[in-house]
């Protein structure tokens, strides 16, 4: 009986070898879908202060003009392009996120193979190859280590990312099995990010995604250049389990590799916050909007939660946008709030978290607001999404009480591809003209057709008027 090939090997044999024609129909318009979804996303985060200043320091630093910064039209080498746009993708929190993992895979695979597939002239077809290896490679690593890597203090997308999006360049250059495993080894090297903001802030969190990305190309170009890592980087004995998790699962990886596709358990985000807290939103704009409610008519909010985001995503009075956006009992209390006026299917951005952190009565609901573990809650938690159950108790003696068992944008709610077209016209319609936002739909739709990576980012260039907006 033949000996099991590693699981390093058994990884980078399934992406030399894979074709696009591998995959179903259906997992490849996914890819096409997560694709559009990554440009209404680096749009929505260009503008934001930590994004610039990423673009800023980047222009300084200077370096071969050969890929694209997104929506700007600037070029710097491949590595910082990923860098940039990486760090647009992750910049707000509404980037595409895998429960499970853990892990945000768009802002870290995509960044990396637009920045490379610009810079080598591929193809469409090319590109979807790519980001489906890095999307499965990636998602299954993550599967593997969690939730030990969490809780021993990593960041699933700087990491998981790195391998993923290493694997994925890698494709694009046409490296044969050996150098694939030769350039996971070498993006261990880079594999890193630690989770300490989430007690003490700070803003390197939104630079998850920039890190992922830009570590797989330079992983990738090391190898290219004869600097390769340890071909059993995954199951060594100092390798990314034994660092990482301790116990790994390494069948989530092999298991049914080629067969099953993690990317079609990809959420997209409708609101911009941590992906264990949009089915709570969800319930908080439908029973705002339901019952007309103002913030000082609730006296009491109680919300069910797992216990994996105890101590987490539970604090009441997040300090700035970064903490409320990773906080339960904030987002209920802004969705409350806004649920009245904006309706049930809003989409919440980054900007209504500026708001209602401004606003008294927001920030006295969110402390209002307790978490409680929640059997049902429990139950119903996969590695596909975070179901919630809200209870209200209002100043009139009126309660009301909300069950989601799928937020939307899971894979059980998953938009179709007239839903995120519309989110994404709406989305760029200041950044576009109307001519360019359908230019881009048809671009991103063509992917396995006719269109290019280089026509795709040369297309994708905001109007100076936005540009120049502060």
């Amino acid at each position: 009986m033949p000996a099991v090939q590693p699981v390093t090997v058994q990884l980078s044999a399934w992406a030399a070898n894979f074709k696009l024609g591998d995959a179903p129909p259906e997992v490849v318009e996914r890819m096409k879908a997560l694709v559009l979804d990554f440009l209404r996303v680096v749009t929505v985060g260009q503008p934001l202060p930590w994004s610039r200043a990423a673009r800023s320091l980047t222009l300084q630093l200077g370096g071969k003009a050969e890929s694209s910064l997104v929506l700007c039209g600037s070029k710097v080498d491949a590595a910082r392009a990923a860098f940039v746009n990486g760090a647009y993708a992750h910049a707000c929190d509404l980037d595409d996120t895998h429960v499970g993992s853990m892990h945000h895979a768009g802002a870290s695979i995509l960044p990396a193979v637009l920045a490379v597939g610009e810079r080598e002239n591929s193809s469409g077809r090319a590109l979807l190859e790519a980001a489906i290896i890095g999307y499965e490679a990636s998602l299954r690593i993550g599967l593997a280590t969690q939730p030990a890597l969490f809780q021993r203090g990593f960041m699933a997308t700087p990491t998981c990312g790195a391998m993923g999006a290493a694997l994925a360049v890698s494709k694009l250059l046409n490296f044969k099995e050996k150098d694939m495993a030769g350039a996971l080894g070498a993006a261990g090297a880079y594999a890193g990010g630690l989770a300490q903001f989430y007690l003490s802030g700070g803003v390197t969190k939104r630079l998850n995604g920039a890190r992922g990305a830009e570590s797989g190309v330079m992983a990738a170009l090391l190898t290219q250049a004869g600097i390769w890592g340890p071909r059993d980087i995954l199951e060594g004995e100092a390798g990314f389990f034994k660092a990482f998790s301790g116990d790994p699962k390494p069948e989530k990886i092999t298991g049914d590799l080629g067969k099953g596709y993690r990317l079609m358990e990809v959420s997209t985000k409708i609101h911009a916050g941590a992906g264990r807290l949009q089915a709570t939103v969800d319930a908080g704009l439908a029973l705002g909007f339901e019952h007309k409610l103002a913030p000082a008519q609730v006296i009491e909010c109680e919300v069910g939660i797992p216990k994996v985001v105890q101590g987490r995503l539970t604090q009441n009075d997040p300090p700035d946008l970064q903490a409320a956006q990773l906080s339960i009992p904030f987002g209920l209390a802004m969705a409350l709030s806004l649920g009245r006026t904006r309706g049930a299917q809003a989409s919440l951005r980054s900007t209504d978290y500026d708001a209602a952190l401004k606003d008294a009565e927001v920030r006295a609901l969110s402390n209002r607001t307790r978490c409680v573990l929640d059997p049902w809650v429990e139950a119903g938690t996969n590695t596909e999404e975070v179901p919630t159950r809200v209870t209200l108790k209002l100043a009139s003696g009126a309660a009301h009480e909300m069950k989601i068992e799928h937020p939307r944008g899971s894979p059980h709610r998953r938009m179709a591809w007239e839903e995120l077209t519309a989110l994404f016209c709406d989305t760029v319609g200041d950044a576009l003209p109307p001519d360019l936002s359908q230019k881009m739909q048809t671009l991103v739709a063509g992917l396995d057709g006719d269109s290019s990576v280089r026509e795709l980012m040369q297309n994708f260039v905001a109007t100076p008027e936005w540009l120049a907006k502060p």
